[in-house]
């Protein structure tokens, strides 16, 4: 089914009106009770989108996508696991702000993360956003119920990163209106975010509403309306973007399960261009209303992100498998315990899984469960027998040779 946006391009007024009313009532159409106002004219229309093939492809993909991750993910030791989510996690904050102007680097976020997980207290760059991503990890995180709760996530989610003068200022939200600018250097708008702030309010109930009742449309389907429908309230000056991707990946952890949902900014910043581009086109006039583009636009965001993740486990997994084996047999280990061994695999994980960035001695000793006077002693001897190297003091990282596994 062609878009409607295309059909407002090729067709008269009178055809393109004509197409429409039919869409708008076809038997299948699934009307979502939400309304928009597209900028610069009087008309208000009601969401709504038709099931198509792709539409159900896509979705279906995802879950099938989704569960081999999974698969892959359960049968990983511990340490990977842990080593994997972080780097997840670090990939979808990276893209986050990548999609919201915000400079960062993976390295500057990789540390943060690491600091936060050792209980720091010393403040660190995007610390908020970082703890609310390890809180729906966690599934510490409840469902939004009331437009509060929504403003709960943003203060959470953006805590010391929002300019004060752009903080919201109302009983919840912002008081005055707020625009969104082309990317580009026009600075044309186009769009406006509902305004005054009762309307606002009004609009978030009726979003979470939508969002909560458990109706028959489907659970990815419903959360790329979501998606959209926050964006076009865009009830806060700045952070709207971040926050509606983490409400959104929230919502994704209870179809897809907690690292499949950290596949969206991913998948949004890697096809940024027709990311922004469906909310464009939903938000004008020449769309009324339907939500196809965007929600297939939202699934292969989706799908493509899961693709790429799932590929890039296997590779993971299968480097770690062949690497057990060299272990198993390595020489230099002959005659020595097995504890040896176990401290090596434990280095290994953390080679393929995070980047060779190296294990202290207090992190090696919490997860062998065993007194940091054992692995010192382990340790030495391995970088006596050049099988590891350090680097750092206080507190030193080991990690295994870089060529170790390619002999």
């Amino acid at each position: 089914m062609r878009y409607i946006y295309k059909l407002y391009q090729e067709q008269s007024l009178s055809k393109f009106n004509e197409i429409f009313q039919q869409r708008f009532h076809f038997d299948s159409t699934v009307h979502l009770g939400l309304n928009i106002k597209p900028l610069s004219q009087p008309h208000t229309y009601e969401l709504y989108y038709v099931p198509t093939n792709e539409m159900l492809k896509m979705a279906s993909k995802i879950h099938v996508v989704s569960d081999a991750f999974h698969h892959t993910f359960n049968k990983l030791p511990t340490v990977a696991q842990n080593q994997f989510i972080n780097e997840c996690l670090v990939e979808e904050l990276y893209h986050t702000n990548q999609l919201e102007g915000i400079r960062s680097t993976r390295e500057e976020i990789a540390k943060s993360t690491k600091e936060l997980k050792l209980n720091r207290k010393a403040k660190t760059r995007f610390d908020s956003m970082i703890k609310s991503y390890m809180s729906l990890l966690g599934d510490e995180i409840e469902l939004p119920k009331k437009p509060e709760d929504l403003r709960k996530i943003y203060d959470d989610i953006t805590n010391g990163e929002i300019d004060p003068e752009k903080l919201p200022d109302g009983e919840v939200f912002r008081k005055d209106a707020t625009y969104v600018l082309k990317k580009s250097d026009t600075g044309k708008i186009i769009h406006q975010g509902v305004t005054p702030e009762r309307e606002v309010l009004e609009f978030a109930k009726q979003l979470l509403t939508f969002m909560n009742d458990p109706d028959e449309i489907p659970p990815l389907i419903k959360v790329a309306v979501g998606h959209y429908y926050f964006g076009y309230i865009h009830p806060f000056y700045d952070g709207n973007g971040r926050t509606s991707r983490f409400i959104s990946s929230l919502y994704l952890t209870k179809t897809l399960g907690d690292i499949s949902s950290l596949s969206l900014s991913r998948g949004c910043n890697k096809y940024k261009h027709k990311y922004l581009e469906a909310f464009d086109f939903t938000n004008s006039i020449k769309t009324r209303g339907e939500m196809n583009f965007f929600i297939e636009t939202f699934l292969a965001n989706i799908l493509e992100a899961l693709v790429e993740m799932n590929a890039e486990l296997k590779e993971k997994s299968e480097l770690l498998g062949i690497a057990a084996n060299k272990l198993k047999n390595e020489p230099i280990l002959v005659g020595r315990e097995d504890f040896y061994r176990d401290v090596l695999f434990i280095l290994a994980q953390n080679h393929f899984f995070d980047s060779n960035s190296g294990l202290t001695i207090k992190e090696l000793s919490t997860i062998l469960d065993k007194s940091g006077a054992t692995i010192r002693k382990i340790v030495k001897e391995l970088l006596d027998l050049s099988l590891i190297n350090q680097k750092g003091e206080r507190p030193a990282y080991f990690y295994m040779q870089q060529n170790y596994f390619e002999i």
